[in-house]
């Protein structure tokens, strides 16, 4: 499932060991010069460099090898869902008694999504190209997941396909794409609602163990196909296709079925074996421990989104102007000034 300030100046902070102001006669200090430096080792936000223009009649044209996106679709799909029979668990009451709850009729009044992440369980995505021509898109490994406790799951892939055409084509020609078995994944996802049993606030949560599965678990959604159309150039050896996911996940509506029970049985739990005194066992008093829960229906809709880019290799010529590159000294802010 924000914005970080830039690093602050160092401060010197001078104690005279007093409360009382400082003489502003006098030129000494009769106490230490205390340097307190903030910590700058933790990762922040930053914006890559940028270079503005004063004078466009400076600019220089010089050569340059690029990468240019040559064409790119937006391809969708989306998908209802109606998950049956789903046990929400409490885990917080306006009670100090939970058993109070069992009984209750539920109202909900709130639904929120919380999760780790979203995105495309493939290791690699077959995408078929024209009508006899296949490319693996293969994960790209620094969009994978970055909870380690997580599966692997990844929001981009990268490819490479040969050319085919002849050159009939000034420009490109276009191309069917073909992609199936696709399957959506989340991390930790949760499904959370607060509403009231009879007068009783509380929370429950609904932890989906996966969104798309051939055995209905989770809440059951269908694996993804793409399909659509693509401008390939005709005069080139070799193109790059990279593929982007977005995976969406709403939840309008949740549906009690029933009021709140004990959704695990009650179980006597035997304590640690007491001491022995006088040749006599102390009586064993079995514990007992329940969970509380109900229910319900989730009405819940799913959509991924895919960018398939096609980039090709270009000999080009920018403008640019020479001298306008400043150099920074890696980020850290040092108490030591040169002259």
């Amino acid at each position: 499932m924000s914005e970080i300030k830039d690093n602050k100046g160092v401060e010197e902070v001078k104690q005279n060991g007093s409360n009382e102001p400082e003489n502003l006669c006098c030129t000494c200090q009769t106490g230490p010069t205390t340097i307190t430096n903030e910590s700058q080792c933790k990762e922040q936000c930053c914006r890559p460099k940028t270079i503005i223009c004063q004078d466009i009649r400076e600019a220089k044209c010089i050569p340059a090898l690029i990468d240019r996106i040559y064409d790119y679709v937006c391809l969708e799909s989306e998908q209802t869902r109606c998950a049956k029979d789903k046990t929400f668990e409490i885990i917080w009451a306006g009670t100090e008694n939970w058993n109070d709850l069992v009984g209750k009729e539920v109202c909900i009044n709130t639904i929120t999504l919380q999760y780790d992440c979203l995105g495309i369980k493939n290791e690699n995505i077959e995408t078929e190209i024209g009508l006899n021509q296949t490319v693996t898109l293969q994960k790209d490994p620094c969009s994978e997941c970055s909870n380690p406790k997580c599966p692997q799951i990844y929001t981009e892939y990268n490819g490479s396909i040969p050319c085919s055409g002849k050159g009939c084509c000034e420009n490109g020609r276009t191309r069917k794409v073909c992609q199936s078995d696709i399957i959506p994944d989340s991390c930790f996802l949760y499904i959370i609602v607060e509403g009231t049993a009879g007068c009783i606030p509380f929370k429950a949560q609904y932890l989906v163990d996966n969104l798309a599965k051939v055995d209905g678990s989770g809440l059951g959604f269908k694996y993804v196909d793409f399909f659509g159309q693509v401008c390939l150039p005709d005069d080139r050896k070799k193109v790059n296709l990279r593929a982007t996911f977005d995976v969406c996940v709403s939840v309008p509506c949740v549906a009690p079925k029933g009021a709140i029970k004990n959704i695990t049985p009650v179980e006597p739990v035997q304590p640690v074996e007491p001491p022995v005194h006088d040749a006599v066992m102390m009586a064993r008093v079995p514990l007992y421990s329940a969970d509380y829960g109900f229910d319900a229906n989730i009405f819940a809709s799913l959509l991924v989104t895919e960018k398939l880019y096609v980039v090709v290799k270009d000999e080009v010529a920018v403008y640019t102007t020479p001298n306008t590159l400043s150099c920074t000294n890696g980020g850290f802010t040092f108490n030591c000034k040169t002259e």
